[in-house]
């Protein structure tokens, strides 16, 4: 949520806030507000979240505490029945793409705020086109892909042949990651085969299967958030290892216990063929219990990841902990939701170092994160 020295005491509420975002969102479109004959058709969503971080001393790293705030606001404008133009504003550093949270606290410095989202997305009943910076396209776990990450380019999916009791989809990804001069620059080319299918009335079974093919040529436009610890070749000025991964999802959700607490059960496997001499396997399972759509309802989670050191691109992967790969995770999460549009929510990190040298420490390091989310 935006904040000022000069701003009057309700220029801190959400809504305020989002009526400051929403013109410079309009003139994204060519709208101007005051003028504009079909506003009507304009739809707007973001959410505003509060959290409270603390984190154990441990590994070479200290103990902190910290209240961490995130404003996301974005509209979509229909140009017709199959086109549509997105924007979306969102606080965080733009140098940061796995992370749209501002720590609070520097000399009540304002918060930053840039475009996450800029897209224009088609949409036919078989077939679907995105360009721009737009939402991740892909079945995905935090394993691979954090959720703030939207990849930059072109991306495409086709619905294969539906029945009632399977479906499914082949997305396609060209993902410009660092636009430099002299064919030095850094993109990705990938595609999943995604299948749905259910069995009776009680379960359900979705499967993907991913290729992720990085071209990193260079390192002069990263700083130590992208890299975190993969490894990097003697120059220092690129990865040690290449990027070829193969991504292999299956969720299992099961209706057996009763409307308000179905289970879904989540495994993610990866593993980089183009490592350099070293592990290249990660995995990550998580169990839901609960359903959150409505007042009063609860979820509940426990999950568990291991990720060798170059198994994964940590600059897109999940930043929930201090560690972006050569990491195990235990993870314990409770969500509620008290009244419409609000979610509580609880979640403990319990991690370590997977692998460490000779007379390092591997100790587990414990992060507790208390959030506070409103959807608008």
């Amino acid at each position: 949520m935006p904040t000022s020295r000069r701003a009057p005491p309700e220029s801190t509420h959400p809504a305020a806030a989002t009526c400051l975002v929403l013109p410079a969102l309009l003139s994204l479109f060519c709208i101007d507000a005051s003028q504009a004959q079909d506003l009507g058709k304009l739809r707007f969503s973001g959410d505003f979240r509060l959290r409270y971080e603390y984190t154990s001393e441990a590994n070479g790293s200290p103990q902190t505490g910290k209240e961490v705030v995130r404003l996301r606001a974005g509209i979509a404008y229909p140009l017709n029945d199959w086109a549509t133009v997105r924007a979306r504003a969102a606080t965080g550093s733009p140098d940061d793409p796995n992370s749209t949270d501002i720590t609070l606290g520097q000399f009540v410095n304002d918060l930053a705020v840039s475009l996450d989202v800029a897209s224009v997305e088609l949409t036919r009943p078989h077939w679907a086109l995105y360009g721009g910076k737009f939402a991740n396209p892909f079945l995905t776990t935090e394993l691979v892909w954090d959720g703030d990450v939207n990849p930059g380019g072109v991306a495409g999916r086709v619905m294969l042949g539906r029945t009632e009791a399977v479906t499914g989809s082949l997305t396609a990804l060209y993902f410009v990651i660092d636009q430099q001069p002299n064919d030095l620059s850094s993109d990705m080319g990938g595609g999943q085969l995604a299948v749905s299918a259910r069995a009776g009335s009680q379960w359900k079974l979705t499967a993907a299967g991913a290729y992720y093919d990085y071209r990193i040529r260079n390192l002069t436009a990263a700083d130590a958030g992208d890299i975190r610890t993969n490894r990097l070749a003697p120059s220092g000025m690129a990865y040690r290892s290449d990027f070829d991964l193969l991504d292999a999802i299956v969720a299992l959700d099961y209706s057996g216990f009763g409307e308000r607490f179905p289970v879904r059960v989540v495994g993610d496997y990866v593993r980089n063929l183009a490592v350099d001499d070293g592990p290249d396997t990660a995995w990550w399972i998580d169990v839901f219990a609960g359903r959150l759509q409505g007042p009063g309802q609860v979820r509940g989670r426990y999950g568990y990841a291991l990720v060798e050191i170059d198994a994964v691109l940590a600059a897109f992967a999940h930043d929930n902990t201090t560690i972006g790969s050569n990491s195990e995770t235990h993870t314990l999460a409770m969500d509620v939701i008290p009244t419409k549009g609000f979610l509580l929510n609880a979640t403990l990190y319990h991690f370590r170092p997977h692998e460490v040298a000779v007379g390092t420490d591997r100790e587990f390091q414990t992060r507790l994160r208390l959030n506070a989310t409103v959807a608008f």
